[in-house]
C-alpha cells in the first residue's frame, strides 16, 4: 500500500489529496494516509526567524475533504510512506491534470460572488506575493522590482490587478503600483480558501513560487495565462540561457 504524507498549508494539503486520490481513483491501488503532522499544535511563524515554520490545521473541509474520511491504517512502516517530494508531486499534478480528481477541488461560490461584486464581467490579474514565515527558510523570493516590472506590462493587457499576500506590502511596492495605469485592489492574509479560487477565476495569474500559487495554477482554466517564476533549465553554460537567466524573471505555464 502507498501511504501519502499530509504536511503544511492548504497547497501543500491540496498536493496531498490530488496524489491521493490519483492513486486510489485513477490507479486504483489501495492508499493510505499519513496524518500525523496534524497532531502538532498550530504555529504561525514570525517572518525574520530563521527555520522558523508554521505548523497549519486540515484545511481542506471546505472542499468537503475531511481527515476522518482518509483511510489512515494503524500500523505504518516508514518505507511505504511517500513524502513531500518528486514522487509526491508527480502523483499530486497528475490527478489536478486528471478531471475526476480536479473536480474534487470546486472554485466557491463565495469566491465567484466576490469576483463579479469586484470586477463584474471585466479581465483581472492576479499577483500573489508570498513572503510571510517562507521569509525564514526560502532560497529564492520574487523581488518586489521583478513584481513591478511584470504589472506594468501586464496593465497593457487588463485594466485591473488584484494582489495577495500574508503580508502587508512594502512602501517601495505601495508607491510602485500607485504609478501604474491599472486599477489595483489589494488583498492582504484573509481566508485562503476564498483567495485562492479567486486566484483560480483571474485572466492572469502572477504566481509565486510556493505550492499555494502552483495548485491554483494548475486548477485554473486552460484557456487563462499563468506567469510563474522563471526556474533554470537546459544547458546552463550556453551563452543564450546565461543571458536568459539575467533577463528573464517569468515564464508562461502551458502545461502542468
Amino acid at each position: 500500500m502507498k501511504i501519502i504524507s499530509f504536511t503544511g498549508g492548504y497547497g501543500a494539503q491540496i498536493i496531498s489529496a490530488a496524489a491521493f486520490f490519483y492513486i486510489n481513483k485513477i490507479l486504483r491501488e489501495d492508499t493510505g494516509a499519513y496524518m500525523r503532522y496534524f497532531s502538532l499544535t498550530p504555529h504561525l511563524a514570525t517572518p525574520g526567524i530563521k527555520n522558523d515554520m508554521s505548523n497549519w490545521q486540515w484545511e481542506l473541509n471546505n472542499f468537503g475533504l475531511y481527515i476522518e474520511d482518509f483511510n489512515q491504517p494503524n500500523i505504518v512502516s516508514n518505507n511505504n510512506i511517500i513524502w513531500d517530494g518528486p514522487e509526491k508531486n508527480k502523483f499530486g499534478f497528475s490527478g489536478l491534470r486528471h478531471p475526476e480528481i480536479s473536480s474534487l477541488f470546486p472554485i466557491s461560490n463565495e469566491a465567484l460572488l466576490r469576483k463579479n461584486k469586484i470586477f463584474g464581467n471585466e479581465s483581472f490579474a492576479c499577483m500573489h506575493i508570498r513572503r510571510g514565515d517562507y521569509l525564514n527558510v526560502a532560497t529564492h523570493l520574487v523581488s518586489d522590482e521583478a513584481f513591478l516590472r511584470i504589472s506594468k506590462r501586464i496593465g497593457k493587457l487588463v485594466k485591473n490587478l488584484l494582489i495577495v499576500s500574508d503580508t502587508p506590502l512594502s512602501r517601495f511596492m505601495l508607491e510602485g503600483l500607485a504609478l501604474l495605469k491599472i486599477n489595483c485592489i489589494t488583498a492582504i492574509g484573509g481566508d485562503p480558501h476564498l483567495i485562492h479560487g479567486l486566484m483560480r477565476l483571474s485572466d492572469i495569474l502572477i504566481a509565486s513560487n510556493s505550492q499555494f500559487s502552483l495548485t491554483a495554477a494548475a486548477l485554473k482554466d486552460d484557456t487563462s495565462l499563468t506567469l510563474y517564476p522563471a526556474q533554470q533549465d537546459g544547458d546552463l553554460q550556453s551563452y543564450s540561457n546565461k543571458f536568459l537567466e539575467d533577463i528573464r524573471e517569468f515564464q508562461v505555464i502551458t502545461k502542468l
